[in-house]
């Protein structure tokens, strides 16, 4: 077979830019894949390692992140109150997730929390809240002994009602407790004087008394509707806490502070400036409260870390120790002789890191390792049953955490290895069945439009042929009649009939290749309207009836009427004629010709029937190919251009109708076309 040089060079640039690089890169892709072993294990080792420096990466980070916000909490520490009325305008305290204190010293002196006198105590500003101090309340209460003139000598003074002081302080409290539930609140208040006026007296376990009778005192008052007495009063009992020359039993006092200053925050006539103040003061002071309890718990601790000097460049140092865990911060991180000291709240530090560990184990799930700390309690991971064990290290300054990597199971591997493999070679396999499919259609494509060319060629061929005899005979019979050689009138008229079925012949010819000419142009070059297709099919009929009768044919006909349809009279008229004329021109005398039009439901249909030669079953799925005619001697003894049903085909594609064709070679052929039906 020869080809085109188009053909050629697409053949060359197939070969050349596909098949060539598609059997390189087969025959690379299946060398890899048999050392995918070999590559699954490195690629495991490379996991190992990136996800190690992520997991450290991110603890380091997230550690330095908590240095920063303790660093920038540090800041506002020096913004706490220095006097009482300070409180009530502290600063907003920045609290760091994970540190449940934080201490600050500068030249090792504690310079918060610090609630010494010393710093707090000012007789002018406390003034200009409280009326009075305590001492003096106390020295007016003994004085006042208008309504315990016959009770209190008796009781402090007696024996024989009081053996002990014990029993002094047990038979008050028992006095106070009546009072109180005889709602006898001003008797109460005198005989809780009593006990103020001694404090830290001890009552039931010798438990110290002093807050207790604090709170009972201003929960009369409150009970007496007194708001602004027992606004005094609690900042008259802070007073005193505050110059205390030792703090001790924090939980008490503050839990009375904690307790006063909720109740005063609900009072509806408490002003707004002393709202805020006092809304200040709770949280700041209770804060401060809840700091020195964890120093005077852990002193020993604190003492230690302070005198410990710093051996690490980043400024840090850790230390755990009987339950807690410290860390102190320092030069280079904070500036001069400033000291952090921060207690870790070891939960919430915890979830801290291992959020950041959960985070990055999830992009790394083939990877087996485990997290335990000091107690080897798993924090994260798992530790497998029979690998063992690749790498170790330290993994928070915090805790002891004990960072390990295992080798993975060589059966998961080759597992994994193994699903690789087959995606490769599936994915081989099919690029393989593209380029060979390809192949296939790429040559068949070239043998088609080869088979095409030769159809054209012989189509150019058989037209130009088709085209000059009818022209020669036209010519012939014109000159001879015009030089008057034809003198009988028999003669004249035999050489007109001839002369206009020449014609005819010719005219037909040139309107199958105007039709096809009309196909190639698409749908744009139709009038579309509705027709009564047995109207058109019928003026077929007459128009070619002659030639059949001529040829010695019977003609069977069904015209039934209403077999509308929506299309192009010109091309529904060219899809008749074609199918008709091939019937006659392929039907020897004596033969018979069935034209049928009729409805079938919503189909209008198209049928013709014939007797003649019929077609071959290998050649009928050819014959509506442009240029296509069946067989040599067929082209040799019936003349046409092979374009007839070809163009049949397209009308029928054009108005979405369907044809078919039921042949048997020697009997005959019928060609049905079902089109869609109109109202």
């Amino acid at each position: 077979m020869r080809f085109s040089k188009g053909n050629l060079i697409l053949i060359l640039v197939f070969v050349g830019g596909i098949i060539m690089p598609t059997a390189i890169l087969s025959f690379l892709g299946f060398r890899n894949i048999q050392n995918e072993m070999f590559l699954a294990q490195k690629n495991f080792d490379e996991n190992q390692a990136a996800f190690q420096k992520d997991i450290e990466d991110a603890i380091n980070k997230e550690q330095e992140k908590i240095y920063q916000e303790t660093k920038a909490a540090s800041l506002f520490l020096y913004e706490q109150p220095r006097s009482l009325l300070e409180f009530g305008n502290a600063a907003s305290f920045k609290d760091v997730a994970g540190i449940e204190a934080i201490f600050l010293y500068n030249n090792e002196s504690l310079v918060y929390p610090d609630i010494s006198s010393k710093h707090f105590y000012n007789t002018h500003d406390f003034s200009a809240i409280v009326a009075s101090p305590l001492e003096q309340r106390l020295f007016d209460a003994e004085q006042d002994t208008s309504h315990s003139e016959s009770l209190l000598p008796r009781l402090m003074k007696s024996s024989s009602l009081f053996e002990t002081r014990n029993e002094q302080v047990l038979n008050i409290l028992g006095i106070v407790r009546l009072c109180y539930r005889n709602k006898d609140y001003n008797e109460a208040l005198k005989w809780l004087k009593v006990l103020e006026s001694h404090p830290h007296l001890q009552g039931y376990l010798h438990a110290d008394l002093t807050r207790s009778v604090n709170l009972l005192h201003f929960e009369i008052l409150v009970k007496q509707k007194k708001h602004a007495e027992a606004e005094d009063y609690s900042l008259s009992v802070l007073n005193q806490f505050l110059q205390s020359e030792s703090i001790e039993d924090i939980p008490s006092a503050k839990f009375f502070f904690e307790t006063a200053f909720s109740q005063i925050l609900s009072f509806e006539d408490l002003s707004q400036e002393k709202r805020e103040s006092f809304w200040n003061l709770r949280a700041n002071f209770n804060r401060q409260l809840g700091y020195m309890e964890i120093l005077s718990k852990y002193r020993k601790n604190f003492e230690e870390l302070l005198d410990n000097d710093f051996t690490t460049k980043e400024g840090i140092l850790y230390r755990n120790d009987n339950g807690i865990t410290l860390f102190k911060m320092g030069y280079p991180l904070l500036s001069g002789n400033q000291i952090v000291i921060a207690k870790i709240d070891e939960e919430a530090y915890r979830t801290r890191l291992l959020e950041k560990v959960k985070n990055i184990s999830q992009r790394w799930k083939n990877v087996p390792f485990s997290i335990v700390d000091e107690r080897d309690s798993i924090l994260a991971g798992s530790i497998p049953d029979s690998s063992s064990v690749l790498s170790q290290s330290r993994l928070s300054e915090a805790f002891a955490w004990e960072f390990s990597l295992y080798e993975k199971d060589i059966s998961e591997i080759r597992q994994e290895s193994r699903q690789r493999m087959y995606l490769m070679y599936g994915l081989l396999l099919f690029s393989l069945i593209t380029v060979i499919f390809g192949s296939f259609f790429m040559f068949r494509f070239i043998v088609q439009e080869r088979r095409l060319l030769a159809m054209k060629a012989n189509f150019l061929s058989s037209v130009s042929h088709e085209l000059k005899t009818p022209l020669t005979s036209i010519k012939m019979f014109a000159e001879m009649m015009a030089r008057g050689r034809v003198a009988k009138v028999e003669k004249v008229q035999e050489y007109s009939g001839l002369i206009g079925k020449e014609a005819t012949r010719l005219e037909n010819l040139i309107g199958a290749i105007l039709n096809y000419t009309r196909m190639e142009h698409g749908t744009g070059a139709f009038k579309w309207e509705k027709l009564d297709f047995s109207v058109c099919a019928r003026k077929v009929f007459d128009a070619v009836e002659d030639i059949g009768v001529e040829k010695g044919l019977e003609f069977h006909t069904r015209f039934e009427p209403g077999a509308y349809v929506m299309g192009d009279y010109t091309a529904l008229y060219s899809l008749a004629q074609n199918l008709i004329e091939n019937a006659i021109k392929y039907t020897n005398a004596p033969g018979e010709i069935t034209i049928s039009v009729y409805t079938e439901e919503d189909r209008a249909v198209f049928s013709v029937t014939d007797t003649g030669v019929g077609i071959d079953s290998s050649e009928q799925k050819n014959i509506f190919n442009d240029f296509y005619r069946v067989g040599d001697e067929m082209t040799r003894s019936t003349k046409g251009s092979g374009l007839g049903l070809a163009i049949v085909k397209r009308v029928a594609e054009t108005h979405k109708a369907t044809i078919s064709l039921s042949s048997k070679l020697g009997k005959g052929s019928t060609f049905t076309v079902r089109f869609k039906k109109v109202d």
